[in-house]
Parts: C-alpha cells; sequence; structure tokens
C-alpha cells in the first residue's frame, strides 16, 4: 500500500517493510509458530541527535538515551541499563494515544500485567534457569522468553534476532579508518621519497594499508605499516590513491603529489606551482636555476643577453663563465656612465650647446669625446678649410660635347647646347636640319702623328655622336710643320663651328694636342667649290653658292644658259661699270674709310651674311642658310680658361 511519504510492502503475511520519505526503514515480521512480533528499524545519518521516542536519543553519549517524552531523562548509574519497572514507565510515556493509533484494535480483556526476570527466575529451580542460561547462550533475554512462555524454542528465536542486530550494529554502529596525514607528499624526478601513511581507526580495529590500481611506477606500500616508497621517473601526471580497511569498512585516500624535476644543480621552489594537473592532485614545482642556466627546470644555458639589456643598438655578449653580459661600446654619438654600453648618453659636440667646429661645407661627426670634419661631396680639405670642386674640368663630367659644364657649389650642372623648344627629346637627338657645315681644323700635334685623321675622327665621334659626319686630311705635304695637319670636317647644320673649337679645346691635353684652330673655310678661295663657269662661287658659312648673273643659283647641269639680250645687257652693264669706276673710286675709299671706323667698334664675321642676300637665292650644298638669331646655337662660354671666346672666326683658304 501506499501513503502520503511513505510506502508499505509485505513479501508475506508475516513480513513487511515500511519505508518513509526522509530515509527511516522499519521492517517487522512474525515468528511462525508462535506468538511472537520482532522489530528492527534502520536510521539514516540525517537523523543523528534528531530521534525521540522508543528508539531512544541517538547521540554520542550514552547517558541520554532514555529520553521520556515529557523531556526529563531517565538516569542510570555508571552507563548500566535502568530496572525493567522504570523502563516500564519510560516506555508507557511514549504510548500513542488511542485516537491518534494507526493501528485499530479493540482494547485487551485482561490488563497486561508485566512480570520482571528476578521474579521469572523465583519461580524456577536454579539448575532449571542454569540449563537455560546455557541453551541461551548467556542471553538473558532468551533466558526471559523461554520462562515467561514455557518455551525454550521461543527463546531460541529471540536468540536468532539478538545475533542478527549485534551483526547489523556491528557494520553499521563501526566508523571506517582515517587518514590523517600526509595530504602532501613532495618527490623529485629520479628521487625516492619514504614517507608513511598515517591513520585512525576510531572503533580501534586493526588497519590494513594498500594502493589501488592504476598504481604509479615505482610506488608501493606496507600493508601493516603504511609506509610508502615512490621513485618518480618524469613529471607525467599520476594519480595515487591510498586504502585503509579495518575489514569491516575502508575509506579511500588521495594526497596531492608536487614533483620537481630541477637540472643543472637547481633548486626546488616548495610554494612555486607552474603545473597543475588532475584538478589540483598533481603539481609541478618550479625552480631557482644557478648562474648560467634558465628555464622552467633549468635545463637551458642562461641567456642573459636575451632580455636585450644593453642600449640600443649596442651587441650584448654573454660572459659564460661569470652568467653575466658584456655590452659593447656605445654610440659614437653618446658616452656611458658605469657599466659599458648598459646606458648609453647623448654627447654629440656636433649641435647645441656645443658650436659647430667645422667648415659650413663639412659634416660633422661627434666620437664619443671628440669629433671629425669631413667635406661634403664636391668639396676638398680637411673638414675645417673646403674648397669647391671644379667637376668641369673632368671631361668625363658631361655625357659629350653636346652639353654645357656649368660648375656649381658642391656639384655641376650640364645643359643641353641644342636644347630648344621644338627639340625635347634627348640632346640633339632628333633629327638634323638638311644639309651641313664645313669647316676647317688646324692641329698641331705633340709628336707627328700619322694616324692623326683617325685620332681626330674618335674624338669628334665621342664628343658629337650624331653630329658628326665625317673628316678629312688637307693636302699633308704643304704643312709647314710635320706636327700641323689641316682637316676638313663635315657636321651636321645646326652646330657651328665654336662648339667644335670649344670641344677640341678641353680635349687636346688627353690626346697630345698642342694647339688647335676651328674656322669656317672659304671654298671659292680654297678653289674646292665645284662651279662651272659663267657661274659664280659665292662662299656661305659652313659651305658655298654658284650663282648665275649674281642672282640666279645654278641648276643641276652646272651651267649658265647665255642669250643676245644677255650679251646687249653684258655690254651695257659694262659701259655703266666703267662710268661707275671712275666717279665712283673717291666715293668708295671714302666708304672704306667709314666701314673701318666702324670695325673698330664691333666684331665681324667674314663671308656672305644670309640676311644680306636676295630671298630668291637657294644655297647649294647648305640649301638652309645657318640661323643666327636661333638662340640654342650661340655660344656658351665655358669655364676653361684654355677656351679663347674673343676671337673673330676667321677662314680659311689654304
Amino acid at each position: 500500500m501506499g501513503e502520503r511519504e511513505f510506502a508499505v510492502r509485505c513479501i508475506s503475511v508475516a513480513r513487511c517493510a515500511a519505508l518513509y520519505a526522509g530515509g527511516l526503514h522499519v521492517l517487522v515480521w512474525r515468528v511462525e509458530g508462535h506468538k511472537q512480533l520482532a522489530a528492527m528499524v534502520e536510521i539514516p545519518q540525517t537523523f543523528y541527535n534528531r530521534t525521540v521516542g522508543l528508539m531512544g536519543l541517538w547521540s554520542t553519549k550514552r547517558s541520554d538515551d532514555f529520553l521520556m517524552s515529557d523531556g526529563r531523562l531517565l538516569s542510570s548509574v555508571d552507563h548500566n541499563q535502568p530496572s525493567e519497572d522504570r523502563l516500564h514507565l519510560f516506555g508507557l510515556s511514549w504510548a500513542v494515544p488511542q485516537p491518534e493509533s494507526l493501528l485499530l484494535s479493540s482494547p485487551p480483556l485482561d490488563p497486561f500485567q508485566p512480570v520482571s526476570l528476578n521474579e521469572l527466575l523465583g519461580g524456577f529451580s536454579p539448575d532449571v534457569v542454569e540449563d537455560l542460561r546455557r541453551t541461551c547462550q548467556s542471553s538473558m533475554q532468551c533466558v526471559h522468553d523461554s520462562l515467561a512462555s514455557s518455551s525454550s524454542e521461543l527463546g531460541l528465536q529471540t536468540l536468532t534476532a539478538e545475533k542478527q542486530y549485534q551483526n547489523l550494529a556491528q557494520i553499521y554502529g563501526n566508523t571506517p579508518p582515517i587518514v590523517t596525514e600526509p595530504t602532501l607528499i613532495q618527490a623529485q624526478v629520479n628521487s625516492t621519497v619514504n614517507i608513511q601513511i598515517i591513520a585512525q581507526d576510531p572503533n580501534g580495529d586493526p588497519i590494513i594499508y594498500s594502493i589501488l590500481f592504476p598504481r604509479p611506477p615505482q610506488a608501493s606500500i606496507g600493508s601493516d605499516d603504511g609506509f610508502l616508497t615512490w621513485m618518480p621517473l618524469s613529471i607525467e601526471p599520476v594519480k595515487l590513491t591510498i586504502k585503509v580497511t579495518d575489514k569491516l569498512s575502508s575509506s579511500l585516500f588521495t594526497p596531492i603529489l608536487r614533483v620537481c624535476n630541477c637540472l643543472n644543480g637547481g633548486t626546488c621552489l616548495s610554494d612555486s606551482i607552474i603545473e597543475n594537473h588532475l584538478h589540483g592532485k598533481f603539481q609541478v614545482l618550479g625552480c631557482l636555476c644557478p648562474k648560467g642556466f634558465s628555464g622552467k627546470f633549468c635545463g637551458n644555458i642562461a641567456d642573459p643577453c636575451k632580455g636585450k639589456p644593453c642600449f640600443r643598438g649596442v651587441r650584448c655578449q654573454t660572459d659564460l663563465q661569470s652568467g653575466n653580459f658584456i655590452c659593447g661600446p656605445c654610440p659614437n654619438s653618446t658616452v656611458s656612465n658605469g657599466k659599458q654600453g648598459y646606458k648609453c648618453f647623448e654627447h654629440d659636440m656636433c649641435v647645441p650647446p656645443f658650436t659647430f667646429p667645422c667648415h659650413e661645407d663639412a659634416t660633422c661627426t661627434s666620437t664619443k669625446h671628440n669629433y671629425t670634419c669631413t667635406c661634403k661631396p664636391g668639396f676638398f680639405g680637411n673638414g675645417f678649410n673646403c674648397t669647391d670642386i671644379d667637376e668641369c674640368a673632368e671631361m668625363s663630367t658631361c655625357p659629350n660635347a653636346k652639353f654645357e659644364c656649368k660648375n656649381t657649389p658642391g656639384s655641376v650642372d650640364c645643359f643641353c647646347r641644342y636644347q630648344n623648344a621644338e627639340d625635347s627629346d634627348g640632346c640633339g637627338d632628333s633629327a638634323n636640319p638638311p644639309g651641313g657645315n664645313v669647316f676647317n681644323v688646324s692641329v698641331d700635334w705633340r709628336k707627328n702623328r700619322a694616324d692623326g685623321l683617325e685620332q681626330l675622327v674618335s674624338i669628334l665621334s665621342l664628343g658629337f655622336q650624331n653630329k658628326f659626319y665625317n673628316a678629312s686630311r688637307k693636302n699633308p705635304a704643304q704643312s709647314s710643320s710635320p706636327r700641323l695637319a689641316e682637316y676638313r670636317i663635315n657636321v651636321s647644320s645646326d652646330t657651328p663651328h665654336w662648339y667644335i673649337r670649344d670641344y677640341l679645346a678641353r680635349v687636346s691635353s688627353h690626346y697630345d694636342i698642342r694647339t688647335i684652330e676651328v674656322d669656317d673655310l672659304d671654298e671659292c678661295q680654297a678653289k674646292e667649290a665645284a662651279c662651272v663657269r659663267p657661274a659664280l662661287c659665292i662662299n656661305t658659312y659652313g659651305g658655298y653658292r654658284c650663282v648665275c648673273n649674281g642672282t640666279t643659283d645654278v641648276d643641276e647641269t652646272q651651267s649658265c644658259v647665255l642669250t643676245d639680250r644677255d650679251n646687249v645687257n653684258n655690254k651695257n652693264i659694262d659701259l655703266i661699270l666703267g662710268l661707275v669706276l671712275g666717279i665712283g673710286i673717291p666715293l668708295l675709299l671714302l666708304l672704306a674709310a667709314l666701314a673701318c671706323f666702324c670695325c673698330c667698334c664691333k666684331k665681324t664675321v667674314t663671308g656672305d651674311l644670309p640676311q644680306l642676300l636676295a630671298d630668291n637665292i637657294q644655297e647649294r650644298n647648305n640649301p638652309q642658310p645657318f640661323n643666327y638669331s636661333d638662340p640654342t646655337l650661340h655660344y656658351m662660354t665655358h669655364c676653361s680658361p684654355r677656351i679663347i671666346d674673343n676671337i673673330t672666326p676667321r677662314q680659311r683658304i689654304r
């Protein structure tokens, strides 16, 4: 049956058990063939110090077992059981009133009159009592029930119930042994630890020690004395569980294992836990390493430079003997105060509050407690006095003769001679104007050179590249000196003769040239023009023209066609020319005097000026006249003292 907060189960009519929600268990049975009812109550730990009633008060004191319902204690002398009449009063005090009783039974017809043990013993002979005592194995409860029921079999049933109770009481009332120490075991790898496990049994029973599986390697314990022997082989986590038993009950104990694995003479730090495993049951200790070693277990050679103790940029070196670090010297602009290179302080003698000690064109470098001065690039000197270097003195400063070299303080600029608004690709690298200029070059070699022409061609090819066309030597047999040679060179029409003269003067010292002259060539007087009479030769800058009647250029056949009209005109011209020569000679002399006076004030260039010629006259060999107004062709003075810029170009007629 099931009721509120408890349940009853009967496996037979003679045996039932009741289980309450609080854990209280009551077993009731009836002895078959006899009018005997037995009951056994099992109380959980939660009822400790809380029970009242016929079962007594469950506590650690025996003097308060018989607590009556009114709160009074039934005292006993020397913890002996109270007398039977007093126990009868204790039982009556806990009688349940009829209205509250769960047992619905009618009251007995004859009131119950309890008979004490002494009264029963007085009604029988001592021999009978002694026989019952032996039969009941000295159990007075068995003797009492045998005499009261006049049945020894009933008394033996009481003896059986009493033994069952004593066995259960011994089991449930037994307290297992408890380990008191040690709660912590410290050990070192590859070292044996010997320690005694101390346990106490509240009942004073003998204790047996053992280690549960899986047991740590190299671990053993004495079963009687509890001496534990263990040598850990590594810091791999293991669990040590010790079992202590008194044959009736046992308890398990797991101490905390702290293992140390210090190498190279390191010292274990008992309070420094660096690893924690198995919920804190296995701990690994840290190490205090000696000099020269580092790491969790002192297995690494110490590197004091790992933390970069030296000043930034200063090299750190480990001293193996002392285990300390050694710093290199401080940077040049700093000084150390105390330990070298450990701390460096700024000490730049080239910046304020120090005055700048070097030349303005020099670089100052601070070195510890001193300084050095070095002239900047483009200057030479000792740093205290620096002079600008003339880079234009070196012919390789600018790429070639197409560039004008101009020295600047500490540097140099190369200006393109041919650069103009229409030519923006390089320096004169675009297509050359039509035609070309022919100049006369006189070279006075320091030594007689048979390969003078090849040398001159090489020099001009390197200097002018696409602006130079070709060169030839003129009448080597007519030279007054074996070292003096004249050459004809052909260059582009946008290259004037002073470009050539400037470049050759610059490089003359490198090619054994004593003197050199470059002038325009008068092809007409030198009889190098290819004009066919009656065409007239007219010299131009860098070339010549073949003209008929003074106004018309010859055609491709190099011939002039004369008509009768031309002959008449020629006669008239001769008459007019005679009159002019007879009358105008004095006038021409006067004009010549005026012209000489003007020459003292201006430089002149010989040859026919293009702007004085008729527009319909076209050049031959130089169809496009030299443009004197082009600023890119104006001569730019070079800084070299060897160049003479005030010499008027003169024509050679050799």
